[in-house]
């Protein structure tokens, strides 16, 4: 099974770390001390930056893999990075790339000890297997399916060592049907030749190559094929920031009813109904007893604005923008005073969301919102015939989280993931997931961020990081979708200390009346 190198959340060249980045011809290797006046430096510049957290990873593997000195002093010290990081609530909000590398490398730290001299091995390979299973789940929640099955494949190694061959059996063979189903054609041969080895069976190319003859190569062919349906849409988004080292949730949700319809030319129009009947904005955390909370949340951008597409899929207008603001704002500042808490600071609490609210929904806002939702979720894949399992890059403008104002040129990368039942009731495998990574670019987001805000205010973003993650589930035949999961993480350094780390995990779900 093949391995997989750790990476930095940040990029390297955002906050010139030389820990963080891989050695490369011509420079000398990392030291520790190297790793350490990196972690001094980031703690002086920007102490609550996720990056740090980072470079601590990378000295766990560093301690892991490249230093010198005896195996059991290096193996603490990675734990005691590892440790640090777990414990660090930064981490718990925001950390995509971070979360299933802690349990990875706790892995190999409890497999490192198991070779050690003076350990219980077998409790170090116990927990060697809870760890990697784990991460097995951790690397499922931010989609990255690879990493997934070589975790998998790696707690059936584990349990190997222990003397537990029925349950490694086990453990291999669904690492097996991982690799057939997101179609990770390399890995395979190299699993079933263990797993025949493990079997007490011949192992040799004959019988490896036998197993793989019918394994699936699989295409996704997508093209635009809208029809006339009423759907029910129900959205979700849970949200986490970090306020004063305290994790501060916000719940958000709607549901409401999506009709599509014929429009002009062999176009598609696109309506709501219900739109505010069963919506809730989010804008105050979850609290215990009536007191007013430390903060407030933006309120969420959830019900949809009307639009039209052409007859082959062209986003061509939204159709209703102005009429529904004044009816999202009228309706979500209703929301804010109803729930509004009691306390000192519940007045001024209160008028900060309807501020936000005022200038939040406003038809320009939910045109851009409703552009960009049915970019990503239709008009991106309209004519694209996609090989499982290939990553594949493009750039595109999106709107910069947490300031959804902005927009910049990102970095998109996407794959054909797995063929799925396209709901929870379907049996068949017809519909296909797509994930969807995207990062702002570096010098666009500087050049932004410099005309956005000016020099000497105390507002002034210091240091912006964020990413995306997202699924979607469509039926290629048609691209109606059918589910879309994502998850956004930002991070900003401001003025006199401040600093914002926050997290969103929204989950949409369409049922289509014809179904």
């Amino acid at each position: 099974m093949n391995a997989r190198p750790l990476c930095c959340f940040f990029s390297c060249a955002v906050i010139g770390l030389l820990a963080c980045a891989c050695s490369t011809p011509g420079t000398r290797s990392p030291q520790s001390k190297d790793f350490e006046a990196d972690l001094a430096q980031l703690k002086r510049s920007h102490p609550a930056s996720p990056a740090a957290l980072s470079v601590q990873l990378n000295y766990a593997e560093f301690l892991l893999s490249g230093a010198q000195g005896p195996c059991a002093e290096r193996l603490e010290h990675a734990q005691e990075q590892l440790g640090s990081v777990d414990a660090n609530p930064e981490a718990r909000v925001m950390f995509p790339e971070g979360w299933a590398n802690v349990a990875d490398l706790e892995y190999r730290v409890h497999l490192a000890r198991a070779d050690c001299s003076g350990v219980d091995r077998q409790n170090e390979l116990q927990a060697a297997v809870v760890a990697a299973q784990r991460a097995v789940e951790l690397y499922r929640n931010v989609f990255d399916y690879h990493s997934m099955v070589i975790m998998q494949f790696d707690a059936a190694v584990a349990m190997h060592q222990l003397g537990e061959d029925p349950a490694a059996l086990k453990a291999l063979e669904t690492a097996l049907d991982m690799d057939r189903e997101y179609g990770f054609r390399d890995d395979a041969p190299e699993n079933y030749k263990l797993l025949l080895s493990w079997r007490g069976e011949p192992a040799g190319d004959e019988e490896v190559a036998a197993l793989m003859r019918d394994f699936p190569q699989r295409k996704a062919a997508l093209k635009f094929g809208w029809r006339a349906n009423d759907a029910q849409v129900s959205v979700e988004s849970h949200r986490e920031c970090l306020q004063d080292g305290q994790i501060v949730p916000s719940n958000a949700a709607a549901t409401f009813e999506r009709h599509i319809g014929p429009g002009e030319n062999g176009g598609w129009s696109v309506s709501y109904s219900s739109r505010l009947s069963r919506y809730e904005p989010g804008v105050w955390p979850a609290m215990q007893g009536s007191q007013a909370p430390a903060m407030v949340f933006a309120p969420a951008l959830l019900p949809g604005a009307g639009f039209k597409v052409s007859a082959i899929g062209e986003f061509e207008s939204v159709t209703d923008s102005a009429s529904f603001a004044a009816q999202l704002a009228t309706s979500t500042e209703k929301l804010i005073r109803a729930a509004a808490p009691a306390g000192d600071r519940a007045t001024i609490l209160t008028n900060e969301a309807i501020d936000t609210t005022t200038s939040f929904f406003t038809p320009g806002m939910l045109e851009a919102a409703a552009a960009e939702n049915y970019q990503l979720e239709t008009a991106m894949w309209i004519g694209a015939t996609l090989d499982q399992g290939v990553w594949y890059q493009v750039e595109a403008p999106l709107s910069v989280a947490g300031m959804p104002r902005v927009v910049v040129q990102n970095r998109i990368e996407f794959a054909f993931t797995r063929r799925v039942p396209c709901t929870a009731q379907a049996t068949e495998r017809t519909c296909v997931e797509i994930v969807i990574r995207a990062t702002p670019d570096k010098e666009a987001l500087e050049r932004v961020m410099a005309d956005f805000i000016g020099p000497d205010d105390e507002s002034r973003i210091a240091d912006y990081a964020s990413s995306s993650q997202a699924r979607i589930v469509t039926d290629p035949a048609t691209l109606l979708a059918y589910a879309r999961e994502q998850r956004v993480y930002w991070y900003a350094s401001l003025g006199r200390g401040r600093t914002i780390l926050q997290s969103e995990h929204l989950v949409s779900r369409t049922t289509y009346a014809t179904d």
